[in-house]
């Protein structure tokens, strides 16, 4: 059996203590908790906001048609985003990188087993967004083949990404 040395000591009183110092460093990656709706792509999990990753839902002012008749899509996506929402607690894993300019960062929300971005594209409230990543893009396929949310026959709407570039200052969400 090895003897324990005051060198052999040291370095494990060192190894715990970054092992410690490290932790609520991955802490800081993950909100958990009630969440509340802030947007249809947007909640709010304690005092973080978080852009649900790699998707894009219409935007607050925002109108689709379905034929000819003005459709709030918006208001549509955000009652889904709510039912969904009261379904559980919720857990972040936030991408890394800074906060956008209004404390929000990006991440992958799920309740339970339930990814919550996924559910909102397979409802067909909410697009993929390709240029984050091709995450739920098979999912968007499905719900244009369902014909469901925005994808329902006579439905007409601009890409939020599209919209937002021509109406919000910065292009922000």
């Amino acid at each position: 059996m090895p003897s324990v040395t005051k060198t052999n000591l040291l370095a494990a009183l060192a190894l715990a203590a970054a092992t410690l110092v490290a932790a609520p460093a991955e802490a800081a990656d993950t909100v958990s908790g009630p969440a509340t709706r802030v947007d249809a792509d947007i909640i709010m999990v304690g005092k973080q906001r978080v852009i649900l990753w790699a998707v894009d839902a219409p935007e607050r002012s925002q109108f689709c048609l379905i034929d000819t008749k003005k459709w709030g899509c918006y208001e549509a996506a955000t009652r889904v985003l709510d039912d969904i929402l009261k379904t559980g607690e919720v857990t972040c894993t936030l991408q890394d990188g800074k906060p956008d300019p209004f404390g929000r960062r990006y991440g992958v929300c799920k309740i339970g087993d339930t990814d919550i971005a996924a559910e909102l594209v397979k409802q067909g409230y909410a697009l993929a967004l390709t240029d984050q990543g091709e995450d739920y893009s098979a999912i968007q396929k499905e719900a244009e083949a369902a014909k469901v949310g925005l994808w329902r026959d006579g439905v007409k709407f601009e890409n939020p990404w599209d919209w937002r570039r021509t109406r919000t200052p910065g292009g922000f969400r």
